[in-house]
Parts: structure tokens; C-alpha cells; sequence
């Protein structure tokens, strides 16, 4: 008999990430323990992922849960998991349709005032726990892209849509002699504030519609995988324009193999974004294409190791 596991392990999967997303939105990693008939299934069932452990009678975090799902440590991505809880597990719900119609499924779920961007920034709280989300995942891969490429020659990095500035301050970290700049949404530059001090310049904007900062290397990512082709056209059009002749593009974003075979993650993120956005992950000779034809030449891509991979492509 050809062994089952596989296919048992999937069946539980959906069952262990909404066990510790139940435990995050209830506050169980930040030490709250709210009145509940069946709360000590719950626990115990944290213990069995890994995410607590126990001491006398007492559940305590494990090094994981502290780093990772406590609302107050600088590497968390309970942000996002909320978002992955509230948002994405309903909009999986309709893969089914996505993939017939190949289109998002926010209107779906949420009607006509759903959309990705929307949803992110719907209140205060919705939108930092994006960013926050955004940040844990940034400090878990921006050092790998930094380091992918010798960037020496460049003097003055502009990172478009950049957050909290986490792929900026792993750039001034490798090369501390470089300028660094934030472009973002006002709302964004906001709260990125708190993380970058005064080593990065925070300019307000949206890179669709207004002038974009002068710099010789521009970063974008986990960006391009949120567009159609025809958008990124546009974008690397702009960005390429905005460049001196030696310029760079540093792109972030997971890259297919080229046969398509894996990774996974990458698999699964490009089925995410069929869901939710009108984007995909793509292989590196995709991107390739796409930034010929925006005229940019000496395009690279390396595989990281980190959940992001990176491309550079000079003008």
C-alpha cells in the first residue's frame, strides 16, 4: 500500500494554521487568556504545534511564539496572520472559482467594497497590523536580497513601496555610506516613522501617479507580483525613465523555476495572489522579459535561500 501520509498531513494542515490563528486573534501569545468552555484544547493544542509549553499548571510561550506572535516584538507576524485569519482563509475558501475564472475573489467574500489595498487599510489597527505583518516578514528576507548583489556602486537607494523601510535599513547595513529613501502612501510613511528614524528619508506618494525621488538604485518588493503585465509595464516604463544611465532595479519577489517544477511556497504564494489580488509569482526569464522590454539590460536573478528572492537589472 502506497503510504498515506501525504495526503493525511494536507488534511490536518488547514486544521494546525487555524489552530494558531484562532490562538493569535484570541491574544494567547501576549498572555491572554480569555474565559472559554473548551480554551484548554486550544492550549494543549498549541503545545502540540510547538507554540507553548507547559510549566507546572502554568502555558508559557516557546522562543517561536515570543519572536514571532507577540504583538510587541519587533519580529512579528501576528499582523499578518490576523489579516491571513480575517481575510485569506475566507477568500481560499473560493479557490475553486478563482482558478475557473482566474480572477480575485473579493467581491465574492466581501462585496463591492472589498479589494486587497482596501482591506489593508480599512482602519488605523487593520493597517498596521499589515505593515507590522510586513515588517516581520521583511527582517525575515531583506538582509538575503541586500547581500545578493554587490550594490557598492550605487550611492542613493529609493525603495517604492517600501513599509517600514526593513529592505532600506538591511541595504544601509551592508553599505552605510549610501543613501537610503522610502517612497510610500502618506498613511504608510506615517508609522514607518517609528522604524527608520532619521537613517532613512521618508517621502510621501503613490508610484503609479506622482514623480518618483531621484535615486540611482530603485528596489520594488513583493510589488510586481501584485500587478497584471500591462500595470508592470507601466511601472518599470517609469521606473527606468527616472534612472541615470548605469542605474539599477532591485527587485524582491519569490522566482518559479524555470520548468515550473517548485518551489512550493512559491506555488502556493502565486495561488494567494490569484485570490486576492490581479497578480502572480513568474520565473526569473518572465521578469527578464518584462524588463527588456523597459529597456533595462545585464538582468541577474539569484535565489537567496530567504522566503524573497532578488533580480537586478541595470539601465
Amino acid at each position: 500500500m502506497t503510504d498515506p501520509g501525504p495526503v493525511l498531513e494536507l488534511i490536518d494542515a488547514f486544521r494546525k494554521s487555524k489552530t494558531m490563528f484562532t490562538a493569535v486573534k484570541l491574544g494567547i501569545f501576549d498572555g491572554d487568556r480569555p474565559e472559554g468552555a473548551a480554551m484548554d484544547r486550544l492550549l494543549d493544542a498549541c503545545i502540540g504545534l510547538g507554540l507553548l509549553e507547559k510549566r507546572g499548571d502554568e502555558y508559557v510561550n516557546t522562543p517561536v511564539a515570543d519572536e514571532y506572535l507577540t504583538r510587541t516584538s519587533p519580529r512579528t507576524l501576528s499582523g499578518y496572520i490576523r489579516y491571513s485569519n480575517d481575510a485569506l482563509y475566507r477568500l481560499w475558501e473560493h479557490l475553486d472559482d478563482a482558478v475557473i475564472e482566474g480572477t480575485n475573489r473579493w467581491s465574492q467574500v466581501f462585496g463591492a467594497e472589498g479589494g486587497l489595498f482596501k482591506h489593508f487599510f480599512r482602519t488605523p489597527e487593520a493597517r498596521r497590523d499589515f505593515l507590522m505583518g510586513m515588517n516581520g516578514f521583511g527582517m525575515i528576507s531583506s538582509p538575503a536580497v541586500a547581500a545578493a548583489f554587490d550594490l557598492s556602486r550605487f550611492t542613493s537607494l529609493v525603495d517604492l513601496g517600501g513599509a517600514t523601510g526593513h529592505l532600506a535599513l538591511a541595504v544601509l547595513e551592508k553599505y552605510p555610506n549610501m543613501k537610503a529613501t522610502v517612497f510610500d502612501l502618506p498613511t504608510v510613511v506615517e508609522v514607518a516613522k517609528e522604524f527608520v528614524g532619521d537613517r532613512v528619508a521618508l517621502v510621501p506618494g503613490d508610484f503609479f501617479t506622482d514623480s518618483l525621488p531621484a535615486g540611482d538604485l530603485y528596489a520594488v518588493g513583493r510589488i510586481l507580483h501584485d500587478w497584471s503585465e500591462p500595470k508592470i509595464a507601466v511601472l518599470l516604463a517609469k521606473i527606468y525613465a527616472a534612472l541615470p544611465a548605469g542605474g539599477g532595479l532591485l527587485i524582491a519577489e519569490k522566482l518559479l523555476n524555470e520548468d515550473r517544477s517548485g518551489k512550493l511556497a512559491t506555488h502556493l504564494q502565486s495561488l494567494n495572489m490569484l485570490v486576492c489580488t490581479e497578480g502572480r509569482e513568474r520565473t526569473q526569464s518572465e521578469y527578464s522579459a518584462l524588463l527588456r522590454a523597459a529597456g533595462f539590460e545585464n538582468i541577474t536573478g539569484k535565489v537567496t535561500g530567504a522566503p524573497l528572492d532578488a533580480i537586478l537589472a541595470i539601465k
